[in-house]
């Protein structure tokens, strides 16, 4: 249980990696558009696997529910990429935590 734990600390470590890299590569587009400018997940996504994310949309449309696509999973999509990466690679740095243990106080 303890390598588990371990594994999932690290892949969460390298998830908030990734967030840092992309927060600073949203921070240069900024500097050089002179603007704000954060790209979304979908954007991220469709660059680097265009299919994967019709198969995904696909997928949900017809397996799950046509409604979970159009509010929640279009909503997650349009979060900056930085800030969902850093989301789930907390999360998974959260949940491979050592646990203390607990005091049974008579």
């Amino acid at each position: 249980m303890r390598v588990i734990r371990y594994i999932v600390s690290f892949i969460g470590l390298w998830i908030c990696a990734f967030a840092l890299i992309a927060l600073v590569l949203d921070g240069v587009r900024s500097i050089a558009a002179n603007d704000i400018v954060m790209k979304s997940l979908g954007d991220t996504w469709s660059q680097i696997n265009m299919q994967s994310l019709d198969v995904f949309q696909t997928t949900i449309q017809r397996n799950v529910h046509p409604l979970i696509w159009d509010p929640l999973v279009q909503w997650i999509l349009m979060m900056p990429a930085w800030l969902f990466a850093a989301l789930v690679g907390l999360l998974l740095i959260y949940l491979g935590r050592k646990r203390r243990p607990k005091i049974i106080r008579v």
